[in-house]
């Protein structure tokens, strides 16, 4: 024998709810783990428990060593009971006391006291027993049926489980467990006068047997279907079962006992099923070796088993078996003896037998189960049709449509059925389909289990047309031909149904067929279904009179029934008045003619009434007047009289109020109460719950009526009633108390306005419900208990799917109703203290008095295991209790202070529960302490110095702490909050605050005065600010004459490191602990100010300069980090506060940096030491001080260096510690590192590069030449680069690499991006920043979307990492052009494919991450266009392949413009497109769509400079002599009109182009933009025209146009351009800008095909006559708002004149003497001085400008086409718009100096005519617009 150790067993019960998933709570990992320890006894199953004889260790030894010598008369006769060795024993009695048991420890002494009390524990006890065998079973079936299960939460580890064990294993096991349960001998019978009620146990251990062998049996089932059974494994089941009779053979169950036979009766189901099973060979031809050995060994015993209706279905298959496995069928000799066997099978009625199994309430689910038996037997139903439909005689077999019809009903079996074309099943269909209408029940009956099913739409096109039609033969009617053999042609039509427009037209085939009841004629033509149906119902009615009230017998309403019932399913199938089709709505009509018809008869037929019934229910929804209209004038539901008054007393009572219960009461007390069966009364309840959730607010008519009939005549008495079916009663309480909550739901909406018969109906029902009669019958139920609960469920076979409407799900129900009763009570009684009978009954005192007991009823639903809402609503049930009792919850509940909290308390720390059981559990201690001081003494631990009832001698480790009261809780939510302060969010936290707050509102302090440090604080975050005292308590505080003494008493530490005592946190230091609270007072109130208190400035001030000083003299006692981590997250707090310095004076300013100079040179000193959190502190100091006194690092360079060395060694220290840990993380092969030092070190280096950005930005701008010396002496930009490059590849360090690359970013824009040049950077990142592998390996599609993993990379996750990097290359190409050009393309080389896929990102998502990516590649490959010629000698497959997707991101941009929910989808990313697809609502335009189209117009203007690089120049077209069309290549497709949406491979056209125009033209028209006339040149000091004085045409004039009105909308096309809110919106400078680049686009490419030698004249015509059209928005908004006085001068060449300077010209002759006036006249114009319309010669100009001043470049500007140069003084634009030209930076000296040779022109003196006066002017923006408009105009007109 094993040692003792080995004996001991697990608490399964325990185990249960945490591994079953019906809960969905307990961690995976916790649950692999837990099932992983118990693997071998999940295996060895039941056969764990040994036999009190299987070991030598005696129990008085065992009791001995625990020293319980006291328990061993208890314990031995416990042991003779359940038959266990002793130390099983003794771990069952514990596991009972320590989580079982609920009495008291006085209780427990009284109970081992007795002879009689010892016997009912003992019981207890042997019940506790019994449910751990059986829970071992249930864990093991729900492993072998869910591992293969995708949707169980757990399933991964039970295919692990199962994988340990392995399949065999199991199967082995539990075949012996079978056995060995089956010969289990019972215990021996007790002597006389040893105990009492021994034949009773003997009963309970013979029925723990039966169900523990029923268990097997389905665990054996399930295995078959995993691990088909061998020979051995067959015969070994069917000696067992065959041993046991097949469940006939149970001892001591009386079958005289409803619940015995049950038992029986589910055992040999089972066995029977097992059997079946295992001669289940769906291909006997793979396993004819051992169906030969299976006959050879079983052909005698089975063929012998013909004496019990169980045997039927065994024969049967036995038969099929031998037919189809062997070549019986082929010899007559043993085709005989299986016909014998078969025909005995029929006999003993095999498929009524097969229908009770399939039907059995353990196969009443979809469990794999119940689908494993119902395939079984669906299979043997298709062997039989097989082999012996073939004549269609299977249909006439005894209960085989009803068996077919149970099986089909499951969508399984529905779904193969009705995929089958002749074979198997189908026959038996077909077979239906040829005699109809004869089989019309069954066929109605067949047509309603498919439907349910989900086969309905299949169902119903069938029996729309229908094959044949049989009519018995009317020789007067039927004219025929005989054609051959009982073949007949139809001489004449016949219309075969009276009344119905439907005939047979004459030459229809048919066939002559002789049935039982006459000769018939099966004519070939399509019949509605529908169309009989309505035949019948007019027969029906018809033969009504001649049926002399015998409606059981008649055929004629069974075939009507069922053919209803199918109605029913089919109208429910419409989702509209359409769907209903015409030969449906004659039979829906004719429901209330049978209503109308039989309610006047004496005993009508309520199963077809109820069918009648209930497809007016199908009907409300589609026509729910017109059905209410004609059941109410039948007459036959309760009513009331209609009258004024609204006295719910009157109503609730039914007096006099007429109320009549009509024909439904009569057909209860008459017919149905006699029959036993209620299916009348279920279809009126639910044609009530149908109308009332229609909400029509016919209270009065209908909900009023028929809850009085409820709670009068039902409800009250509905368990006096006989049923012959207990499922059909609890349906019937489930409808009831579901109608009622469905009505006190009302309560919540019933204050509105005309809801005044809805306030009448809650009132009515709270208050019948509240009195005696019909509240005892809910308290009944709220009574029931959890053990009898628990005891119903745990004879359910399915413990992980409830029963709809069982015992359970009643109870729930019923407690629901009581919560809102309690609630809605003062809706009826008022505010009076007066109790209802309701309420007398729950609280009724003395306790001895109180039978029912509801509290502590109540009170004990919070163990039930198998449902999760069972302890929830006891405690909110509990809750409403202790806040509407005016007495003692704690005499009620008779329970002692420790078992309460041992009810209660145990779950709030255990982190398998869940957050709702402890949400509900603080919920009611809050109540209690409002309103029961008792029970709240109890939670907490109050005056109970000790325990009553110590567990200790049980000597189990894992015994809970009840000592522990909730303030323990409390304490340890206070602990994690310091940790993490944003727990405080989450619901469970701010349900402990309240728990505070209402301890402080009812002075209950002193409970937690440990704790009271902390309660002013949650008292000031829970407040709303309308606390008064606490208000004025705390403005005391801050007056300066308390918080100075109080600010030195908190900063009063002493000198020396501080003890830790790492045991208990309760040893901290009085003054850590202070600080500790003042800190988390001072952090809420800051988050509170100014809405509860604000902090005084000069208190405020004075806090800020003391907690710095104390920091830093806390920093030389850096042994115990925690008061320097507290001082240093307070001071970061209170620095967040302040927008700018708050030092008063310089003097200050110096001591504040001193301090903090020393603070960080203290930080260097022993960095790698600090503790992270004061890591974290120091660096959001330094660089929140950094932004503050950003003045004084500047104006002090002595500081700034000290500054920035500490800076230094900080990043480097942190840099080394990354560079380790990633060094680390690769030797090791990890790709996700979840250490926390990992992430600790990964914040603390984010927050050193956000300082290192400040610095970097703040240096840059202001400080001193040399301010990067620091870093360049550390080599700090190598190691950045160095360090990056190492990142990233890594997952885990995908924030870190965004962050670095951002630091490089900055530092690339600035000064130091020379120092990147020497770093080596394409050898460090080209690679790098190429896509991980695991993207790479995904056909190296950049766009292709993997799956989220939280361990490894998507594509989502790299696209701001690759975006970063591709900018960090465009900017340090911009800076250095070609020092730098060979490195870009070198990564354009390597990254060609990935940018290309960038560039067609947009097509797949546009979310933020993508849209920044497709922005960053399109502005480096529009940046690396400038050296095209390079690039394309370098690689002109990459340039082609870049360009080509430039032109398609072009396209497919101007197409979003026109699909805004395309574009709203692809901003939503994948997640909710199908939401946003799906929706019908109009698309509402939002500022992300807004923003969107922004940044839709910046990638244009990219995309249109790139092409621009590769368009002829405009200026060369317009200006040059000679054109050269060889040069230069045609971008734009000649086609014209706005694209295709759906259209694919957009190529480039003028459409798209021309489009895109009119877009931002219509963009600007409705923005009403104005031009701010800006000149963008300055004149010469020249002699001014004496004319043009006025002083608004001076130079520097920036008054803004306005226009009174826009431009009409006849002028601007709207069919082509987005919405126009959306286009009101957008920003205009970016829309003018992309305007200003299209139109050079259009204009290069226009003149280009003109003056094309090799185009046709017809394309020529082509593009001058559309663009002249196309263009007529833009030349409108030319002319109207550009134009000089456009609606008096309609010429488009007048010109505004802006600073007009008169030039004179002199007399070339006179010239040549005249030394004071020069010949040539020299113009400084800063490159863009223009006479009069000469913008394109300064354009000319501007091209010859390529490179501009490195010092210049400024990422966030865009180029414009007519951009001045970088020198152009562009910043006295008031608007403030971001220029088109970027503003100059080094000033008018630095043009002076560079620009020299493009500032000078010189202008020889005109020769013709003599005297010219010219004029020189400033050139504002509009002047392009007005020259490209007149370009436009005159191209359709010249070559």
């Amino acid at each position: 024998m094993p040692a003792v150790e080995k004996s001991v067993i697990t608490d399964w019960k325990r185990l249960w709810p945490m591994v079953s998933g019906i809960h969905y709570e307990t961690p995976q990992d916790t649950v692999r783990e837990e099932l992983m320890n118990v693997a071998s006894e999940l295996q060895a199953g039941v056969l764990q428990f040994k036999p009190k004889n299987a070991s030598s260790l005696e129990l008085g030894t065992l009791l001995k060593e625990k020293k319980q010598e006291k328990l061993l008369p208890f314990t031995e006769r416990l042991q003779d009971l359940l038959d266990l060795e002793s130390a099983q024993c003794w771990e069952i009695l514990c596991y009972y006391l320590t989580q079982e048991y609920r009495g008291s420890a006085s209780l427990l002494t009284q109970l081992i006291s007795t002879e009689t009390n010892m016997a009912k524990l003992h019981e207890d006890i042997r019940h506790y027993y019994s449910l751990e065998r059986m829970v071992v079973l249930k864990i093991v079936k729900n492993l072998i049926v869910f591992h293969q299960v995708p949707n169980h939460p757990y399933h991964r580890e039970y295919r692990a489980v199962v994988e340990k064990i392995t399949i065999p294993r199991l199967r082995d096991s539990y075949l012996d467990q079978l056995e060995s349960l089956i010969c289990e001998v019972p215990p021996r019978k007790l002597m006389a006068g040893e105990c009492f009620h021994s034949a009773e146990r003997l009963v309970a251990w013979s029925e723990r047997n039966a169900r523990e062998i029923n268990e097997v049996l389905h665990i054996l089932l399930v295995l078959a279907e995993h691990l088909p059974m061998g020979l051995e494994q067959i015969k070994r089941i069917f000696a067992a079962c065959k041993q046991h009779s097949f469940g006939k053979m149970q001892s001591y169950l009386d079958d005289s006992q409803p619940y015995h036979q049950e038992i029986i009766r589910s055992l040999s189901y089972s066995e029977l099923m097992l059997v079946l099973k295992c001669l289940d060979f769906e291909k006997p031809e793979k396993h004819s070796d051992l169906i030969e050995k299976l006959i050879e060994d079983l052909q005698v015993d089975i063929a012998s088993m013909y004496h019990r209706p169980e045997h039927g279905p065994l024969l049967l298959a036995w038969m099929l078996l031998r037919l189809r496995g062997t070549n019986d069928a082929d010899d007559a000799s043993s085709l005989l003896r299986c016909r014998q066997l078969g025909k005995r099978a029929v006999d003993l009625k095999c498929f009524v037998q097969l229908h009770l199994i399939a039907r059995h309430s353990m196969y009443a689910d979809d469990s794999m189960l119940s689908r494993i038996v119902r395939r079984t037997i669906y299979n043997q139903v298709g062997y039989l049709c097989d082999l012996f439909d073939g004549d269609g005689s299977c249909a006439r077999y005894e209960g085989i449509y009803e068996l077919l019809c149970e099986l089909v009903s499951w969508p399984h079996l529905a779904k193969d059925f009705c995929s089958r074309e002749d074979d198997g099943p189908c026959s038996l269909y077909k077979t239906l389909l040829e005699n109809f209408p004869l089989e019309l029940t069954h066929l109605s009956k067949l047509a309603l289990s498919l439907t349910k099913a989900g086969q309905g739409n299949y169902v119903k096109s069938q029996l729309e047309a229908l094959p044949i039609l049989a009519l018995r033969y009317d020789e007067s009617q039927h004219k025929l031909r005989e054609v051959d053999t009982n073949e007949f042609e139809l001489l004449a039509s016949v219309q075969p149904f009276q009344q119905i427009d439907f005939t047979i037209p004459a030459g229809t085939s048919c066939t002559a067929i002789q049935h039982p009841s006459g000769c018939f004629m099966h004519f070939r033509f399509p019949v509605n279904y529908f169309d009989a149906l309505h035949h019948e119902i007019n027969c029906l009615l018809r033969e009504t009179g001649h049926l002399h009230g015998d409606f059981e017998s008649s055929e004629r309403i069974r075939n009507v029934e069922a053919g209803l019932r199918f109605l029913e399913s089919a109208v429910k199938l419409s989702q509209s008045i359409s769907g209903i089709s015409a030969e449906m709505v004659h039979p829906t009509e004719m429901c209330v003619d049978l209503l109308h018809t039989f309610k006047s008869v004496q005993y009508p037929p309520v199963g077809l009434l109820s069918s009648c019934l209930n497809v007016c229910t199908a009907l409300l929804p589609l026509v729910d007047e017109e059905i209410f209209s004609r059941i109410s004038n039948l007459h036959i539901l309760p009513t009331v009289s209609p009258g004024s008054h609204y006295d719910f007393k009157m109503y609730a009572n039914a007096n006099g109020v007429g109320f009549e219960s009509r024909f439904l009461g009569s057909v209860i007390d008459n017919v149905e109460k006699k029959r036993e069966r209620y299916e009348f009364l279920l279809s009126y309840i639910g044609f009530l719950r149908a109308y009332s959730n229609l909400k029509r607010n016919r209270q009065i008519q209908m909900e009023i009526p028929g809850l009085i009939f409820l709670l009068k005549d039902v409800f009250p008495h509905l368990h006096t009633w006989h049923f012959s079916s207990q499922v059909e009663r609890n349906k019937i309480y489930f409808e009831i108390l579901s109608f009622i909550c469905d009505i006190l739901d009302l309560f919540n909406t019933a204050k509105e306005s005309n809801c005044k018969q809805r306030e009448l109906l809650v009132k009515v029902c709270v208050y019948s419900l509240l009195n005696l009669e019909n509240g005892l019958i809910l308290l009944r139920f709220v009574g029931v208990g959890n053990a009898y609960v628990q005891y119903t469920m745990e004879l359910e076979t399915n413990w992980m799917q409830q029963q709809p409407h069982g015992l359970m799900m009643l109870v729930r129900l019923s407690m629901r109703i009581l919560m809102q009763l309690l609630r809605l009570k003062e809706e009826v009684y008022g505010n009076s203290e007066t109790l209802s009978p309701l309420e007398a009954l729950i609280y009724t005192q003395p306790k001895q008095r109180d039978t029912l007991r509801i509290i502590p009823t109540v009170c004990s639903y919070m163990s039930n295991i198998f449902d999760r809402w069972l302890p929830i609503l006891s405690c909110r049930l509990l809750k409403r209790i202790a806040l509407q009792f005016n007495m003692s919850l704690l005499a009620c509940l008779d329970m002692e202070a420790d078992q309460i909290r041992l009810t209660f308390m145990q779950k709030l720390p255990d982190e398998l529960e869940s957050d709702s059981i402890k949400i509900a559990i603080l919920e009611l201690v809050d109540a209690c302490i409002a309103k029961q001081p008792g029970v709240t003494e109890a939670f907490f631990k109050v005056n109970y110095a000790l325990d009553k009832r110590s567990r200790s001698f049980f000597s189990k480790d894992c015994v809970p702490n009840i000592g522990e009261s909730i303030v323990t809780y409390m304490r340890d939510f206070l602990d994690a909050l310091q940790v993490d302060p944003l727990t405080i969010q989450q619901a469970l936290p701010a349900k402990i605050m309240t728990i505070f707050h209402s301890m402080w509102k009812h002075n209950l302090q002193m409970l937690v005065d440990d704790l009271l440090l902390n309660i002013i604080s949650i008292e000031v975050y829970t407040g709303n600010g309308n606390n008064a005292a606490l208000l004025d308590v705390m403005n005391k505080f801050f007056e300066q004459k308390n918080f100075g003494p109080w600010l030195n008493y908190v900063f009063n530490m002493p000198k020396v490191p501080a003890v830790k005592n790492l045991s208990s946190s309760d040893h901290l230091p009085d003054w850590i602990c202070c600080l500790q609270a003042f800190k988390d007072l001072i952090v809420i109130l800051l988050k509170k100010q100014p809405k509860f208190v604000t902090i005084p400035e000069s208190q405020f001030k004075l806090m800020a300069q003391k907690c710095l000083v104390v920091l830093v003299d806390r920093s030389n006692y850096l042994e115990d980090m925690r008061p320097f981590i507290i001082l240093a997250e307070l001071y970061v707090f209170i620095l967040l506060e302040f927008k700018h310095a708050y030092t008063d004076s310089l003097e200050e300013e110096q001591t504040l940096m001193d301090l903090l100079l020393q603070l960080m040179n203290r930080i260097c000193a022993c960095y790698e030491d600090q503790h992270v959190r004061a890591k974290e502190a120091c660096l959001a100091i330094v660089t929140k001080c950094t932004h503050l006194y950003t003045d004084l690092l500047i104006r002090d360079s002595s500081i700034a260096l000290r500054f920035l060395n500490s800076v230094v060694g900080i990043i480097c220290s942190e840099l080394q510690h990354m560079e380790n840990s990633v060094s680390l993380e690769k030797s090791q092969g990890l790709n996700n590192s979840d250490s926390s030092d990992s992430k600790t070190s990964t914040n603390s280096l984010i927050l050193c590069l956000n300082l290192l950005k400040a610095v970097a930005t703040i240096f840059h701008n202001d400080g001193p030449g040399n301010w990067d010396l620091p870093f360049v002496s550390v080599r700090l930009f190598q190691r950045l680069v160095r360090c990056v490059s190492r990142t990233l590849p890594l997952f885990s360090k995908q924030v870190l690499s965004v962050q670095l690359l951002d630091v490089l970013i900055v530092f690339a824009k600035g000064h130091c991006s020379v120092e990147f040049l020497h770093c080596d950077v394409g050898e460090y990142l080209w690679l790098k920043l190429l896509p991980p592998r695991e993207l790479l390996q995904s056909k190296h599609e950049f766009t292709k979307t993997t799956a989220a993993d939280a361990e490894g990379w998507t594509v989502e996750q790299w696209w701001p990492v690759y975006a970063r990097g591709i900018e960090l290359v465009t900017i340090i190409y911009e800076k250095h052009k070609k020092c730098f050009l060979e490195d870009a393309f070198q990564f354009v080389g390597i990254h060609a494919v990935f940018l290309e896929d960038a560039l067609l990102l947009s097509k797949q998502s546009l979310e933020p991450s993508a849209m920044y990516l497709i922005k960053a590649a399109v502005n480096l490959v529009a940046s690396l266009t400038e050296h095209h010629k390079e690039w394309k000698q370098d690689s002109d497959l990459s340039l082609a392949n870049l360009m080509r997707a430039v032109q398609s991101l072009l396209c497919h941009t101007s197409s979003l413009f026109h699909q805004q929910k395309n574009l709203k989808c692809l901003l939503a990313g994948r997640r909710s497109q199908l939401e946003i697809l799906r929706s019908t609502e109009a698309l509402i335009v939002d500022d992300e769509l807004i923003s969107a189209c922004n940044d839709l117009t910046d990638i244009i203007i990219s995309c249109v400079k790139a092409l621009l690089r590769f368009s002829p120049d405009l200026m060369e077209l317009l200006c040059c002599s000679a054109y050269e069309p060889s040069k230069h290549s045609i971008l734009l497709d000649v086609k014209f009109g706005a694209p295709k949406l759906n259209e694919e491979n957009l190529t480039l056209t003028f459409g798209i182009v021309l489009n895109l125009v009119n877009i931002y033209v219509k963009a600007l028209n409705m923005q009403n933009h104005g031009f701010s006339e800006v000149p963008l040149n300055s004149l010469p000091n020249v002699e001014h025209s004496g004319d043009n004085d006025d002083p608004e045409v001076c130079v520097g004039n920036q008054t803004n146009r306005t226009f009174s009105k826009p431009l009409s909308n006849v002028s601007i096309s709207t069919g082509t351009c987005p919405a126009s809110e959306l286009l009101s919106n957008m920003d205009g400078q970016l829309c003018l800008l992309a305007l200003e680049h299209l139109l050079m686009l259009v204009a290069s490419q226009a003149i280009c095909i003109i003056r094309s030698p090799n185009l046709e004249t017809l394309w020529k015509q082509i593009v001058r006559r559309d663009i002249s059209n196309e263009l007529l928005i833009f030349n409108e908004f030319v002319r109207r708002k550009v134009i000089l006085d456009y609606k008096e001068n309609r010429s488009p060449w007048l010109r505004r004149k802006h600073g007009l300077c008169k030039l004179k010209c002199v007399d070339p002759v006179r010239s040549s003497s005249s030394s004071s006036r020069s010949s040539e006249i020299v113009r400084r114009s800063n490159t863009n001085n223009e006479l009069r319309v000469n913008v394109v010669r300064r354009l000319h100009l501007q091209q010859q400008q390529r490179t501009p001043p490195p010092q210049n470049f400024d990422m966030s500007s865009d180029l414009s086409p007519i951009a001045a140069a970088q020198g152009a003084a562009m910043t006295t634009s008031l608007d403030g718009r971001k220029r088109l030209y970027p503003a100059q930076q080094a000033g008018d000296a630095f043009l002076e100096d560079e620009l020299a040779a493009i500032e000078l022109q010189y202008f020889p003196p005109p020769t013709e005519p003599g005297y010219c006066e010219l004029s020189q002017v400033q050139v504002v923006e509009e002047d392009y617009l007005q020259l490209m408009s007149a370009l436009f105009n005159v191209m359709p007109h010249c070559d």
